[in-house]
Order: C-alpha cells, then structure tokens, then sequence
C-alpha cells in the first residue's frame, strides 16, 4: 500500500499543489517554513482526518480561504478525500462516499509519524503510549475498534451517573456488565498484540549499543490490579469512583511501562537513546502489521533529531517494515544519505524541492 499521487489546495502556505509519489522514498527539502512539514501533515490528515500539529480548522486552512481540500490517490486504487472548512465543518470521502468516522481513513492508510513530538513516548502521560499502542492492535485485530467503541460509551454512561453521587444500583449494572464484557475483549486483544510487539521491539533494541541498554524492560499495565478481575476491580473501586465522580479503573487507564534497572527509562536514558527507543518501538509497531499490510512513515526533519549513524539505522528499520517513506530536511545531499544507502527501491528516492509553498519535482541524481 502507498499514496501515488497527493493535490492540496488552501493548505497552510500552499496554494495548491499536484504531487506524483514514489513507492519508496519521498524526500522534501527546503528551507525552514518553506511548507515541506506541511506536505506531511495533508498526508497525515488523508490518513486520520486531521493536522498532527493543530485541531483547530482555522490555523491549517490558508488566509482568506473558507476551506482546506486534501485528495489522495492510492497504488491500489482507493481515492481519499478530505475538506476542512473554517466554520469547523468538513467533509471525508472515501472513493467518493461519504464516511462515517476518520477510522476508516486510518484503515485505508496506516500512517506513523516520526518529528520532535514523537519523542515525548516515553516521559510523556500513559495516554500517549496507550495510542501507540492502540495504533498497531487497530490495524491487525480488526474487531478492535467496535470493543473499543462499545466500551467507551458504557464508560460515559457510567460516569455521567457516578458524578449524581448516589447510584441506583439497577441503573448502573448494566453499564458495568458492558464495560465488564467489552473491556476485557480490548484487554485480550491487547495483550496479544503487545507479546508480537514486545518481541519486535527487543530485537530493535538489540541492534543499539548495548551498554546503556542492557535490561530495558517495556511491559503492559492493564488498568487495573493485576490480582482482580475488571468486575472485582470496578466494584472495589465504586465508592471511590463515586467521591471522584469518574471511573479510576479500566482498559482507558491501561499504560506501556519503560524501564531500566528498576527506574523509568527516561529518568536513566540520554535524550538521544531515548529517541532511539522510540523509533525502536515505532518500527516494530509497523512490523507487527506484516508484510500484507505495510505502513506510511512521515518523518520530519531527521537529520536535526538524529546522528549519522542512528540516522542509518532507522533508515534501515523503516526500509524492512514500510511501503513507503516522506522525509523532509534543509539540505538534500544530507537528508538522502541515509536512504541513498539502502538497496533498491529506496535507494532511488524521488526528491521534491520546496520554497514559498511551490513543490517543485527534481533530478534525483543527489
């Protein structure tokens, strides 16, 4: 799977643009602000229906446009369409039909993203990891999004009657037998995916310099104590959860845990081995996909995060999981080194100059 062909109109600084992709490596490079992170964020919103740096409409949508437009061409045919428009209304399209969530964009087009926010894996809250996490369980076990949807309304439905304080004990019942049912389904799925996850990502780890890395732990955290069942754990926790007014205990409070010697991977790790980790873990997250089914990397500005040598390295795990790869940079000869390393197809990447928000294709002799 691999996105041919892009046109933007009224997207940030660029007025509008037609782009014909390689199957492999895309590189776009321009000076900062030249709108060549912009071309990775449409790609994204083809793929999520949003920006990966706003939520808000009207800080993508260019000056004086009403409206945003983002369509996209994939090698197997499907047609992806996209509106935002600055009174917060929009449209998606998926071979001209109207969808009915942004979830089937990302079923379309599993996307990973790799910029200076990916990096907050590890030192940021538990819900960051949980959707790394959810990203790779949605993409291979395919009941995962109704459980997980089913689950999150007999949430709702539990809190808005936790925060009444005093609870009808047959209101409540059913939504905890659903929250029960439903949570433990994410709870196995998740489980499952995380020992195919766990496996990848300590091979990666094992490509690193070992010294610092000896006895990196990454492990699953349910929600709940691990010696309760969910239906024990939410009737433990119901007077509590009532004082609170939401539910403290589940598969939304579930977490991947980093260590090291005991300590939190972040607290001992360098910033530069902590980058490493996590594109470790964001490339196993593709492999776990398998070879039918492969991800888009969008990665942003690489050689400024990145040493030369590391730089390499995840050029090479990319090149073993990914159908296809977009990498932006200032200076060409630079930012295609690490790919221009690669056997073929990424050997040969297209390269797309960008300046003033005009993408330009050019030579790919480097």
């Amino acid at each position: 799977m691999a996105l041919k062909r892009a046109v933007l109109s009224g997207f940030r600084n660029i007025s509008s643009a037609d782009m014909t992709f390689a199957r492999g490596t895309n590189l776009l490079c321009g000076v900062n602000g030249s709108g060549k992170t912009s071309v990775l964020e449409a790609i994204h919103m083809l793929g999520t229906g949003r920006s990966f740096r706003s939520r808000k409409n009207q800080s993508v949508i260019q000056y004086e446009r009403e409206a945003l437009t983002v369509f996209g061409q994939l090698d197997s045919g499907v047609a992806l369409g996209v509106e935002k428009r600055r009174d917060g209304n929009g449209r998606i399209r998926i071979n001209q039909t109207a969808a009915e969530s942004s979830s089937q964009l990302a079923a379309c087009l599993p996307l990973q993203v790799i910029n200076s926010e990916s990096f907050a894996a590890l030192d940021g809250g538990p819900g960051v990891r949980r959707q790394l996490l959810d990203w790779t369980v949605f993409h291979v076990e395919h009941q995962f999004a109704s459980h997980w949807k089913s689950y999150q309304i007999a949430l709702r439905q539990r809190n808005a009657l936790l925060r009444r304080g005093k609870i009808d004990t047959n209101l409540i019942a059913p939504w905890e037998e659903q929250l029960t049912k439903s949570g433990n389904l994410v709870d196995s799925l998740r489980r499952r995916i995380f020992e195919l996850l766990r496996e990848r990502f300590l091979e990666k780890i094992s490509e690193l310099p070992q010294a610092p890395l000896n006895g990196l732990r990454m492990d699953y955290r349910s929600g709940w104590r691990k010696d309760l069942s969910l239906v024990e754990a939410l009737a433990e926790s119901r007077q509590g959860d009532t004082e609170q007014g939401f539910t403290r205990v589940g598969p939304h409070r579930a977490d991947l845990r980093f260590t090291l010697q005991g300590q939190d991977a972040h607290v001992v790790l360098s910033r530069g081995q902590q980058k490493m980790v996590v594109c470790a873990l964001r490339a196993a997250m593709a492999e776990v996909l398998g070879t039918e089914r492969r991800a888009i990397f969008l990665v942003d500005d690489l050689p400024s995060e990145l040493d030369s040598a590391n730089q390499q390295l995840l050029a090479g795990w990319i090149s073993r999981c990914a159908s296809q790869v977009f990498v932006t940079g200032i200076e060409a000869e630079v930012t295609a080194r690490p790919w221009v390393a690669l056997d073929s197809p990424w050997d040969t990447p297209a390269m797309f100059h960008v300046e003033h928000g005009v993408i330009v294709p050019r030579d790919k002799n480097i």
